[in-house]
């Protein structure tokens, strides 16, 4: 259930997903893209003299692998990054060449290898050579204190060397000669010249043990060039498709992670299908999907979606209570735009059409809108009545309900709105209508305001025989239903049937009754400055109907009216004698 209920919510919001991970990785990939090929050089450098002594000492090894993790260090800090700027007269910090600058060291082979990145290749090998050099100009034994004198301690051994040669080769020469000596002066002198080349050779001897003895007398510091930085003939490779990837990965992340977060937070009523049996142990009479056009009536489609779900609430009801049918229906809702009209006036349908007579009654007189769906005027209607106009004789077979074009189906709008609605609905008049009205047909549907708004719907729900809470997925929140069922049933003798869940998948924000501005009901001129023609905004105001459904009548020829551009003209006289005869 839980995993199933984490898909419905991915198969919700996939266009987000999609969105969030889409739009990081277009960026990503816009300014990964933008970025120059970088390329990379590499110089190394061995530490120590371990590898050319036949017989390294363990401790030794061990030094030169410390002294490369440190020189690993020294090489991007700021003396060394400096020398290298001036030498190369590099235009940038110290801390930008530090920046380009990666080490690595192999402990097994005492190399030190140093990594300079850089757009330029040629730079990137210049600047690898240049670290490289200035580090062992900066060794200890490598001529950092005195180069001169190192450079001259290597030239003195180079010579001695040959020196030493030379002088073993003259010695193994007049050895040789000794054997075709007869004279014994020849021998002594040979002998003489003998001892004397050995002890030049041995003096070259010792001067040569010196001179290496203080040459390498710290070779474990000793510092060599072992491979130079060539200039790198390919870029690095791109990192644009991991970047890309990683972008698209965060954004989806982040999105999931908001999802479940509104998810978590919102309280708002979810149509689980089938599995939702009820909201708040109210039972659900059934779920109305959402539909493109907000005034359709199953009647114009009687094989919609929404026609099929009407019928099936309207079985629901009929099961309720089959043995005594309800006479009189509530239709509410906790807030105001649930689409309790909207089921009031496709109910009426689905039971008209099942040849029962049906009286729709828009008891809002707050906010009125029935008769906008049944395409009716609101000239007089119920606050008409309940205030004792309209009423000939006392009685109520006068009471104004108009035909909605729909056989067996009948409508009381709510007329005019007055003053104070709640006070007319409280008057004996209003149980006495409701009996009229019952006796004139099989059910009556009452629409009222919300619930959680003023106290009109809790009072009709204690005049009529059954309630139904209209509640709209995404839009109603769980704590208004627990608190306008808790108003209904505090009440004495309500009977709350349950829940209808309207436009499911569908979402909009809280609204509630305000009052229309004036601006949109233009005041009506003086009987001195009266017009052959009103404007449509006029005609609406004396027929009680919105200004866009006076204009649609205007298309359809409803209204007598012209259009001149783009604004219509309605003849003020056609509209009198319509008023007349309704």
């Amino acid at each position: 259930m839980e995993i199933r209920k984490y898909l419905r919510l991915i198969g919700r919001w996939w266009w987000l997903l999609v969105v969030s991970a889409l739009i990081p990785m277009l960026v990503s990939y816009y300014f990964a893209s933008e970025q120059p090929d970088t390329y990379q050089a590499k110089a190394t450098i061995m530490v120590g003299t371990s590898l050319q002594n036949p017989d390294p000492e363990l401790g030794q090894m061990n030094l030169s692998n410390t002294l490369a993790a440190a020189y690993a260090e020294l090489v991007r800090q700021a003396p060394v990054t400096e020398a290298v700027i001036e030498r190369l007269g590099l235009g940038k910090t110290s801390e930008q060449l530090a920046e380009q600058i990666a080490t690595g060291v192999r402990p097994g082979a005492y190399l030190l290898e140093i990594w300079v990145t850089d757009t330029n290749p040629e730079a990137a090998a210049l600047i690898a050579n240049a670290l490289a050099d200035e580090l062992i100009r900066r060794s200890p034994t490598s001529g950092g204190n005195d180069p001169e004198q190192q450079e001259f301690i290597r030239g003195q051994l180079e010579e001695l060397q040959v020196k030493i040669g030379n002088i073993s080769q003259q010695i193994s020469d007049l050895i040789a000669s000794l054997a075709g000596l007869t004279s014994a002066a020849e021998i002594q002198d040979a002998q003489d010249r003998l001892a004397a080349l050995e002890e030049v050779k041995s003096t070259y001897q010792n001067t040569y043990a010196n001179l290496l003895n203080s040459y390498s007398a710290e070779s474990t510091n000793v510092l060599s060039l072992f491979e130079p930085a060539a200039v790198p003939p390919w870029p690095l490779p791109s990192k644009t498709k991991l970047i890309v990837a990683v972008a698209g990965v965060a954004g989806l992340g982040l999105a999931l992670a908001a999802i479940f977060s509104m998810e978590y937070l919102d309280t708002s009523v979810r149509w689980e299908g089938d599995d939702l049996q009820s909201v708040l142990e109210l039972s659900v009479l059934g779920a109305i999907p959402q539909v493109s056009r907000k005034r359709a009536l199953l009647s114009s489609n009687p094989l919609s979606p929404v026609a099929e779900a009407v019928r099936a609430i309207r079985t629901h009801v009929f099961l309720t209570r089959p043995d005594q049918p309800f006479r009189t229906l509530l239709l509410t809702g906790p807030s105001s735009l649930e689409g309790k009209s909207f089921v009031l006036a496709n109910l009426a349908v689905a039971w008209a059409s099942a040849g029962q007579r049906v009286i729709a009654v828009d008891a809002d007189m707050r906010k009125p809108s029935l008769h906008e769906l049944f395409d009716c005027p609101n000239v007089t209607g119920l606050a008409d009545v309940l205030s004792g106009q309209g009423v000939e004789g006392g009685d109520f077979l006068s009471v104004p309900l108009q035909e909605t074009g729909l056989d067996n189906l009948r409508l009381l709008s709510s007329g005019r709105p007055p003053g104070d609605p709640a006070a007319l609905l409280t008057s004996p008049r209003f149980p006495a209508l409701l009996e009229s009205l019952s006796d004139q047909a099989d059910i009556v549907l009452v629409d009222s305001p919300p619930v959680l708004g003023p106290p009109d719907a809790t009072i009709l729900s204690t005049l009529v025989e059954g309630t139904i809470l209209v509640v709209s997925t995404g839009l109603t929140r769980y704590e208004w239903i627990q608190r306008a069922g808790d108003r209904l049933t505090a009440q004495r003798g309500v009977n709350l049937l349950g829940v209808v869940v309207n436009r499911v998948k569908f979402r909009r924000s809280y609204y509630d009754y305000r009052p229309a501005p004036e601006s949109r009901h233009p005041k009506r001129r003086s009987r001195g400055s009266e017009r052959a023609w009103l404007t449509p905004g006029e005609a609406a105001e004396r027929l009680g109907v919105s200004e866009d459904q006076a204009r649609r009548w205007c298309k359809s020829g409803r209204l007598s009216a012209v259009r001149h551009g783009l604004a219509w003209q309605v003849d003020r006289d056609a509209l009198e004698r319509m008023l007349n005869n309704m």
